[in-house]
């Protein structure tokens, strides 16, 4: 039948369509097979960030295990910062820095070394974006202020701090402050908040009752 093509007629189409269409077909094949090779150099890359990442954060935890307030240990004290300024540089924006930056500043505080345990957790606190770390680190920053005579600031902002998994910590401490800055009446009532916080969750209240008890009785 005339409509049924031989086998040399049948390879010279081929051979005239692949002419037509080839160079267009290579060039998508070029760009499918770079696509994928630049996903997987990609991912390589990415592997190799959290790698890298991790590894400076867990030194940075077997750095805290020393006691910086030790005078001998201003050599450790030195290589731990020079490994928390490198996980910074390398991995600015990541959680491993932010982290890390937290265990510089509890570091930072046993050595008496506060102005560095101060931009350390403000450094952390811009990193993070859930609510829960943010109001962690902004915890840590008002305990760090108070302990530092700034207890206005230290009221400031940890009243501007909201996240609920918090709450009955960030009342203890708003207790705390209110009694540095002698407002007694005020601080009962928040212990007392604190306190009620804490019953809800399932938590030991016994602290937060001594501070409560050592308020006078007048109050």
């Amino acid at each position: 039948m005339d409509y049924v093509r031989t086998d040399e007629e049948t390879a010279e189409l081929v051979k005239q369509w692949l002419r037509k269409n080839g160079p267009g077909l290579l060039g998508a094949f070029v760009i499918g097979v770079g696509s994928v090779l630049g996903y997987q150099w990609w991912q390589q890359n990415q592997i190799a960030q959290i790698t890298d990442a991790s590894a400076s954060y867990q030194e940075l935890i077997e750095f805290a295990s020393l006691n910086f307030a030790d005078p001998d240990t201003a050599v450790d004290y030195e290589r731990m910062l020079a490994v928390g300024e490198r996980l910074q540089s390398a991995h600015d924006g990541s959680y491993y820095a932010a982290l890390g930056a937290g265990i510089l500043a509890a570091q930072a505080v046993e050595r008496g070394d506060f102005d560095l345990a101060v931009s350390q957790l403000t450094y952390a606190e811009a990193q993070v974006e859930t609510s829960e770390l943010k109001s962690m680190m902004g915890l840590r920053l008002a305990r760090l202020e108070l302990e530092l005579n700034q207890p206005e600031q230290a009221l400031s902002r940890v009243r501007g701090l909201t996240d609920s998994s918090m709450a009955a910590s960030l009342k203890e401490l708003e207790g705390d402050i209110l009694v540095a800055l002698d407002s007694l009446p005020e601080a009962r009532e928040v212990y007392q908040q604190a306190s009620e916080l804490m019953q809800a969750r399932g938590l030991n209240t016994a602290i937060v009752d001594l501070k409560m008890a050592a308020l006078p009785e007048a109050l």
